[in-house]
């Protein structure tokens, strides 16, 4: 059960004040019956609910694949640079997902690639909660290029733990074993894969710090068994399917 004035504002119908008024002039129906109190509660599954003769239909959770691009914040509100939510569309700018809708987890203003959006408090929980160790893949640029027997020692390393020093308030720490697998042919290589099963802080780049080289360019590609969609353009965005939500409660 929700409350009337909620379940129209989740529609998209305006804020909880614009909704009293539209309350208040009749044009609202449950039933079929004319409703002018905006506390009554409704059913959202068996009730049927309608503005100026318009169904209104309320889906209870939504889960977008985001294709972020570099210069975008996963904030809300930022003072210095747009946010993911900026990029969504009139649909996703209602007072039910102003509160409810947020990313799982976050990518650096610099970092591209697969964000998830939903309102699904149980999922994003399930995913970010250390216990899941759900792995994160990343596609890395570097600014140096590695020969065979230094990639095969990151390799090595990675899947050891690194020991990354300091960044700003966060203090040093050792990382989980991550899975590092490198792109291309030849001798010397500058772009691989990096899996993390945790999130810390600037994880990925202080990696790569701590084993002497920098991280140019980040792009996250996969999320446990699901993969950014390549066909969404950066700052494109799409719903999930029902397979791809199962994907993301498997972890």
């Amino acid at each position: 059960m929700i409350r009337l004035d909620k379940l129209l504002a989740h529609g998209g119908l305006g804020s909880r004040s614009s909704v009293k008024k539209l309350l208040r002039s009749g044009a609202v129906t449950v039933n079929g019956k004319c409703v002018f109190d905006s506390s009554m509660r409704v059913d959202e599954s068996k009730d049927a609910v309608a503005a100026d003769g318009k169904k209104i239909e309320i889906r209870k959770e939504v889960y977008l694949m985001m294709h972020k691009p570099s210069g975008y914040v996963c904030a809300k509100r930022d003072g210095l640079h747009q946010t993911v939510f900026d990029l969504l569309g009139d649909a996703y700018r209602t007072p039910f997902f102003e509160d409810n809708l947020h990313t799982i987890g976050r990518l650096d203003c610099d970092t591209e690639g697969l964000l998830i959006l939903t309102t699904d408090g149980e999922l994003t929980h399930r995913i970010t909660s250390p216990k899941s160790e759900c792995g994160k893949t990343y596609f890395v640029r570097l600014s140096n290029k590695v020969r065979s027997g230094e990639a095969a020692d990151y390799v090595c390393k990675c899947a050891q733990g690194v020991h990354i020093g300091p960044e700003g308030r966060e203090k040093e720490a050792d990382c989980k074993s991550a899975c590092l697998v490198w792109l291309g042919s030849g001798d010397e290589k500058d772009e691989c894969t990096l899996t993390i099963y945790e999130g810390k802080f600037h994880e990925v780049k202080r990696i790569f710090s701590a084993l002497g080289n920098e991280v140019v360019y980040l792009k996250r590609i996969a999320i446990g068994a699901l993969r950014l969609d390549e066909s969404l353009e950066k700052g494109e965005w799409r719903e999930l399917s029902e397979d791809e939500i199962e994907l993301l409660y498997r972890i």
